[in-house]
């Protein structure tokens, strides 16, 4: 049971330490002040690859109205929840020749909306109708019930040719379980390249799940056609935030305020990360951020920007940014033996 949004930045390139990647230019500074590291919060991404949901369309409101009078007086009784009305006028419309007819008539037949009883094997019949006439969406619905054995004998290939004509045709969840069948090879080869693609036209056409999976090919855990193994955590991190990862960014903050995974300990490149990732609202590093301003780590130090900081990420429901708030506006800062005393019980 899917609806699909997958992995997605699958550039093909030959990857080389590049000469703008901050462990190539960093000189760690001598006896610099040491980060309390229990102040920060880690950001290491270990997101799992999302399958499609497994949600078709059964809002009428994706039915167009047009100028078949019965289709328009059906989506009308439709959304009245008059259903058996609704179903004798969009019958009347697909026996016209109207794709969005059909595609009305399988929706009430897939969901038993009518009598109470689904029954997927009529449906199946419509959605193919309105398919067959240019319905996108109907397409789309096609290939969930043969990818699920929904009406029909399950077919994989099948449900993947008919996402392919569905997402040709711009519909957006398509594209998305498109993109999933690709990086999956469930139903066709694996391609990741076309999985790229398709992630990419989802995400442009509006679908959430497409952005998603568009960003998370890049993340550490799914960067594909690269040599992973040559690569460190570092690197890996610094591709995926380069290309617009802001998990990856924020983890790369986390790397050089740690020094952890054999990353050179800068806090200026710990702040420039960890803003990269809050200013795309990402409140982990937010949260984190707003400690550096805190105690001067890479930045000047500025308490009123670390609270404004910790507020923002408590605003967005982050507890950890909330107790950092409370402890700054109690003690004036997170690093007074206050603080400290106050946190570990002292």
């Amino acid at each position: 049971m899917k609806r699909i949004c997958t992995f997605a930045l699958l550039l093909t390139f030959i990857y080389a330490e590049p000469e703008s990647s901050p462990d190539a230019t960093i000189t760690q500074l001598p006896n610099q002040p040491q980060i309390n590291q229990q102040l920060l919060v880690s950001n290491q991404d270990n997101r799992a690859n999302k399958n499609f949901s497994n949600m078709p369309y059964e809002d009428f409101e994706t039915i167009v109205q047009n100028s078949n009078a019965s289709l328009n007086s059906a989506i009308a009784f439709a959304k009245m929840g008059e259903y058996t009305k609704a179903l004798d006028l969009f019958m009347q419309a697909c026996q016209s020749g109207n794709a969005a007819g059909c595609f009305g008539s399988g929706l009430i037949y897939m969901y038993g909306m009518q009598s109470g009883i689904p029954d997927p094997n009529t449906a199946v019949k419509f959605y193919g109708k309105a398919c067959s006439a240019g319905d996108a969406t109907a397409c789309a619905n096609l290939a969930l019930a043969y990818d699920n054995g929904h009406g029909v004998i399950q077919d994989k290939e099948q449900a993947h040719q008919l996402y392919s004509v569905a997402c040709s045709g711009g519909d957006s969840l398509a594209c998305t379980n498109l993109g999933w069948s690709y990086a999956n090879g469930v139903g066709t080869k694996r391609d990741y390249m076309k999985a790229l693609e398709a992630y990419r036209t989802a995400c442009g056409l509006g679908s959430e799940l497409g952005c998603y999976n568009l960003g998370l090919m890049t993340n550490t855990n799914n960067i594909f056609g690269m040599n992973k193994d040559k690569m460190g955590v570092v690197e890996l991190n610094y591709v995926a935030c380069e290309q617009g990862d802001l998990v990856a960014c924020g983890n790369l903050g986390y790397l050089y305020a740690t020094g952890q995974e054999g990353a050179n300990q800068n806090y200026h490149y710990a702040a420039r990360y960890f803003s990269l990732a809050c200013d795309g609202a990402y409140m982990q590093s937010c949260n984190n951020l707003g400690v550096l301003y805190d105690g001067g780590f890479g930045v000047r130090q500025d308490k009123a920007r670390a609270i404004e900081l910790f507020g923002i990420a408590c605003d967005y429901g982050f507890q950890e940014a909330c107790n950092n708030f409370s402890l700054m506006q109690t003690f004036g800062s997170l690093n007074s033996e206050n603080t400290v005393a106050k946190m570990f019980g002292m």
